[in-house]
């Protein structure tokens, strides 16, 4: 696992999100993609991707004369970090009042409710 990367901020987030659906764009590319969901010019879009390669989230490669821009550090433990930073500071670092917390505020499908039994099923199983 690389070093969990500084703390990413919402709109570098979404430009992040873009480059881990798809490594290798360039700027121009990943503002297009933004286009539906943020409201930026590209010189804003490349300051986000100018963050997000300081801390070490990203890398440029050079392609003529543009840039682009591929993932050092996967979605996946971004998503830990930022998960387990959240943990710690809203809910003390306990997961079950945090787990109890979404299940009762927010609408779940039948679907959600049986995949999380399986999940408890495990948990409870594997400390056995």
């Amino acid at each position: 696992m690389n070093k969990p990367p500084a703390k990413i901020s919402e709109s570098e987030w979404l430009v992040a999100s873009v480059v881990w659906d798809q490594d290798g764009l360039a700027a121009g590319e990943i503002a297009e993609r933004l286009a539906g969901r943020a409201d930026w010019k590209l010189k804003t879009v490349n300051t986000f991707l100018t963050r997000l390669v300081g801390k070490g989230v990203l890398r440029t490669e050079r392609d003529g004369r543009a840039f682009r821009y591929f993932t050092l550090i996967p979605r996946a433990e971004c998503v830990q970090a930022e998960s387990a930073s959240f943990l710690q500071r809203v809910f003390g670092g306990a997961a079950a009042p945090m787990l109890a917390h979404f299940c009762e505020t927010t609408d779940l499908s039948d679907e959600e409710v049986a995949r999380l039994r399986k999940i408890l099923k495990r948990k409870t199983q594997e400390r056995k």
